[in-house]
């Protein structure tokens, strides 16, 4: 795949983003919103990391709230500003920390079905930690690791119902519920809610996703 054929992928899939998680029914930020909506309020600052088309952080914007956000891609940033509901986006990959913002800017984070691309979420808490306010509110998605299963798989970008091509899959990672609870405590937080529910089928494994919701506050 040359470097053009990627940057057509890519902005073929910003353009379709949204479509696709209704056509996969996927309601994983109604569920974050749900689970955090009595922790937040009107006119506090959220950050979504990997906010993508903005569908994570929309309902908290309709909830009151100023939304800020951080993706690596720039075609589905421009998806998200033509919604106009966001105070600023700013392109940033995320294993590059710190984050660009000073101690102590926002309120909140959300980060939903991001957080199962990293094998190693130590960093990226410490550093959540830090730009967020006493008592804000960080919300996040994982896959969950269940007994027997492998830490990490290979999956389509894209197309879920094939088998991964070598070329072009990308590794996902499942994260245990001890791992999670050592790390927000390590990093400063304590969790206040948990809630399993399925994320999406994956017709290659002919299989139902998992996905854990985490609601936690800092200390």
């Amino acid at each position: 795949m040359t470097p053009n054929d990627t940057i057509i992928r890519d902005q073929q899939y910003a353009a379709e983003y949204d479509l696709q998680a209704q056509q996969t029914h996927w309601f994983g930020p109604e569920v974050v919103f749900g689970l955090a909506y009595d922790l937040v309020k009107p006119g506090e600052s959220l950050l979504d990391l990997g906010i993508g088309s903005g569908l994570s952080s929309i309902l908290f914007y309709k909830a009151g709230l100023r939304v800020y956000g951080l993706d690596g891609s720039s075609e589905i940033l421009e998806v998200c500003r033509a919604k106009h509901f966001t105070v600023d986006l700013k392109q940033h990959d995320l294993r590059s920390v710190p984050l660009p913002y000073p101690d102590g800017y926002v309120n909140h984070v959300v980060s939903i079905a991001v957080l199962n691309s990293f094998q190693d979420l130590g960093l990226l808490f410490e550093d959540i930690a830090r730009i967020m306010l006493p008592e804000g509110v960080i919300a996040f998605t994982v896959e969950d690791q269940k007994p027997g299963q492998e830490n990490s798989y290979a999956i389509n970008p894209v197309e879920v119902a094939e088998q991964p091509d070598p070329e072009s899959a990308v590794r996902l990672f499942r994260h245990s519920f001890a791992y999670l609870t050592q790390l927000l405590e390590r990093s400063g937080f304590r969790l206040i809610k948990k809630l399993e529910f399925v994320a999406f089928s994956y017709p290659a494994e002919n299989r139902d996703v998992f996905f854990t919701a985490y609601v936690a506050q800092k200390k």
